[in-house]
């Protein structure tokens, strides 16, 4: 009974941990820096205002900016601010800036991405700033969260876009990738033909001759739709530059190059511009 009981309390806690909401805000009151440095009426203004921001993220980005600047206004630039921006910023097409914010973030506070949702922004905004090396590290520990999202497409978008990152950017991660695909696979959602040309590539990357021969039904280059723009998309994954490119051409040539790798992993370099 006991290891139940446990059980049910890590899922409690890690799903907490999960929540947008910050620490501070998830009480009425208590411990945490905000509730000690804040009157009371600024402390629960302060909540109120990142509350509004979420709740207006996906739909008005502006408007959730304008909530985390006057969140900030009222306490300063703390970690849940900055991740509350640097998230808006990202939806407005500001790449770079979310990236940095979402830096300052992590600087201040090592758990300002427990919300599996934050931490792929993170991930995507390192991408679209061509942070390869950082990219892969936050697509990796994304995957190792990918079951505290909600959201079964956004799930498969963190393994189809961890894969590809992976392809792109690490030396010989063709397993790696392949077993990020295997579990895409399980719940495709529409997305097979990403998935199963993403498969397709990290075989003939692996040297296995055979991959064609793996697939029932190869995947026609139309099928791939056009090419998804430079910048934040709720509604395609988010592929490293280049990739897209080399996805077309393994379902139109024979012998279709392997991507050029942008950064090895750790490597420190920043990747081609997209």
């Amino acid at each position: 009974m006991l290891p139940l009981v446990f059980a049910v309390v890590f899922d409690l806690t890690t799903a907490a941990q999960a929540s947008p909401r910050p620490r501070e805000c998830r009480g009425a009151s208590g411990s945490d820096g905000i509730w000690q440095r804040m009157q009371g009426a600024d402390a629960q203004r302060y909540c109120e205002l990142l509350a509004r921001g979420y709740a207006r993220l996906a739909q008005t980005p502006k408007e959730a900016l304008l909530a985390a600047r006057s969140a900030e206004a009222l306490a300063g630039p703390l970690p849940a601010v900055r991740v509350l921006a640097g998230r808006a910023n990202l939806r407005l097409g500001d790449g770079p800036v979310a990236y940095q914010l979402f830096q300052q973030a992590e600087a201040s506070d090592a758990t300002a991405f427990a919300d599996p949702k934050a931490l792929h922004d993170y991930a995507r905004a390192a991408s679209l700033s061509n942070q390869a090396s950082e990219a892969v590290r936050l697509y990796r520990l994304l995957v190792s969260r990918v079951a505290l999202l909600d959201d079964p497409r956004e799930r498969a978008f963190a393994q189809i876009e961890a894969a590809a990152h992976v392809l792109a950017h690490v030396e010989k991660g063709a397993d790696e990738a392949l077993g990020y695909l295997a579990h895409a696979r399980q719940e495709p959602l529409g997305l097979s033909t990403w998935i199963d040309t993403l498969r397709l590539l990290a075989l003939q990357q692996s040297g296995r001759t055979s991959a064609r021969s793996s697939l029932a039904v190869l995947p026609s280059p139309a099928s791939l739709g056009a090419p998804p723009s430079a910048s934040f998309n709720p509604d395609l994954p988010l592929l490293p530059p280049g990739m897209f490119a080399s996805l077309a051409a393994v379902l139109t040539e024979r012998g279709a190059p392997t991507p050029a790798r942008t950064a090895p992993a750790g490597g420190g370099s920043k990747g081609k511009p997209r």
